[in-house]
C-alpha cells in the first residue's frame, strides 16, 4: 500500500468515528430548532414622550440559533464553524402609560374612563319614520345609556330631516339657534339658494319632546372656502335644544389629536347614519365612513360636553363659515350678532 493510500484510509476512519460521536452528542435537530427565539427577560430602559403621550420603554432581547447540520459531522463539532450560526439582537417596545398631566388628552381621557363604564353606542332607543313621513312626524327616543346621554350639545344632533337620503344620512348638526350644518359635496351648485325651502328638520329635547323647524334658505360650499352646507331655519330653536360649541380643526389637531399614535387612546365621538356613536377607542368603535356618513359631526368629548370640530370628510368651523352664517341672517332680515359660533378656548393646553 502506498503512503497516499494509507493517508486517505486513515482520514476516512477518522471522519467516520468523529461523525458517529457528534451525532450522539447533538441528538435530534428539533432540539436545536426549539432554542430559536429564546429571549432574556424584558429590560426597562426608561420613559419617553411623543406629543402628550407617555411611554414605558423596554428592550426586548432575542437570540437566533441555526440548527447544526447533521450531515456535516466535522462542522457540527467545530466551535469556530458554529459561531456564525448564533445571532443576538434586541428591539425596543413602547408601552403606552398615560398622558402628561397638563395636556388636553389627560383631561379628556380621565373624564372618558370615569363616565363610560356600562354605556353603549346607540344614540337613540327608537328612531323610525312612519308611513306618511314627513307629513307625519318621526318617532324618536333618546337612549339614556348612550355614551352621549346627558352631555351638553347632544340635542344639537338632528335625528332626521326631509333632505336626507336614507334615514340618518347627511345629518344636520345645530351650531346656532337658527343655523344647521351638513356636508357640501353632492348638495347642489355652490352658493346661496332656496332649493330646500320648506324642508323639515327635527330635533329632540332631553325630555323626548320633538321639535320641528323648516329650512328657509342655504349656502353650499365646495372648494377653496370649504366643504359644507349651512341652513337657516324659519325660527330659533328653543332653550331645550342646545347648539354645539365649536373649536377649529387645526387647534384640535395640535392640542389633542397629535397624540393619536398606535396604542394611544384619544377618544373622538363620531355619529353615523345607523344611529350609533363611535368613540374611536378599542371596544367602542363602529364604522363611520359609509356612503351617506359624510357631514356627520366629529366631536371632542370634553367633560360633560360635545364640541364640534368638523364633519366626516368635510370642513370644520372657520371665519368663512361665520361669514356665510352672517349673510344668511342678513338675507332673512336678522341681526348676525345674535347668531355667532361659540368658540371653546383651549389655549391653556399645550401644543405638541
Amino acid at each position: 500500500m502506498s503512503p497516499w493510500q494509507r493517508f486517505w484510509m486513515t482520514l476516512g476512519l477518522t471522519l467516520f468515528v468523529n461523525g458517529s460521536w457528534a451525532q450522539t452528542i447533538l441528538g435530534l435537530p428539533s432540539a436545536v430548532v426549539a432554542t430559536n427565539g429564546v429571549a432574556s427577560p424584558n429590560v426597562f430602559i426608561g420613559w419617553a414622550t411623543n406629543g402628550a403621550a407617555i411611554f414605558q420603554n423596554y428592550r426586548v432581547p432575542r437570540e437566533w440559533n441555526m440548527p447544526s447540520p447533521t450531515n456535516n459531522f466535522i462542522g457540527a463539532t467545530n466551535q469556530r464553524a458554529m459561531r456564525p450560526r448564533i445571532a443576538n439582537w434586541s428591539f425596543t417596545n413602547h408601552v403606552f402609560a398615560g398622558f402628561l398631566p397638563e395636556s388636553l388628552n389627560q383631561l379628556v381621557w380621565t373624564n372618558f374612563i370615569a363616565h363610560t363604564n356600562g354605556r353603549d353606542l346607540n344614540v337613540w332607543s327608537q328612531r323610525t319614520e312612519p308611513v306618511g313621513w314627513p307629513t307625519i312626524a318621526p318617532v324618536v327616543r333618546w337612549n339614556t345609556n348612550s355614551l352621549v346621554w346627558g352631555m351638553t350639545g347632544m340635542t344639537a344632533l338632528s335625528p332626521c330631516w326631509e333632505g336626507e337620503g336614507s334615514l340618518g344620512q347627511v345629518p344636520i348638526t345645530l351650531l346656532t339657534r337658527r343655523h344647521g350644518y351638513t356636508r357640501g359635496h353632492s348638495m347642489g351648485a355652490e352658493g346661496f339658494n332656496t332649493r330646500r325651502l320648506g324642508s323639515k328638520a327635527w330635533f329632540l329635547a332631553a325630555d323626548n319632546s320633538l321639535i320641528v323647524r323648516t329650512i328657509r334658505r342655504e349656502v353650499v360650499r365646495v372648494g377653496k372656502q370649504g366643504d359644507y352646507t349651512l341652513f337657516i331655519f324659519d325660527r330659533d330653536l328653543p332653550d331645550s335644544i342646545q347648539p354645539m360649541r365649536v373649536v377649529a380643526a387645526a387647534e384640535a389637531q395640535a392640542r389633542y389629536l397629535s397624540s393619536a399614535l398606535p396604542g394611544v387612546s384619544c377618544p373622538v365621538f363620531k355619529t353615523e347614519q345607523s344611529g350609533q356613536v363611535s368613540a374611536e377607542v378599542t371596544g367602542l368603535t363602529v364604522n363611520t365612513w359609509k356612503g351617506g356618513d359624510s357631514g356627520s359631526p366629529n366631536m371632542l368629548p370634553l367633560p360633560g360636553e360635545l364640541v364640534f370640530f368638523g364633519g366626516r370628510s368635510t370642513s370644520g368651523p372657520s371665519p368663512n363659515m361665520q361669514a356665510d352664517m352672517d349673510a344668511l341672517s342678513n338675507l332673512e332680515g336678522l341681526s348676525p350678532k345674535a347668531y355667532q359660533l361659540r368658540w371653546v378656548d383651549l389655549s391653556k393646553y399645550p401644543i405638541y
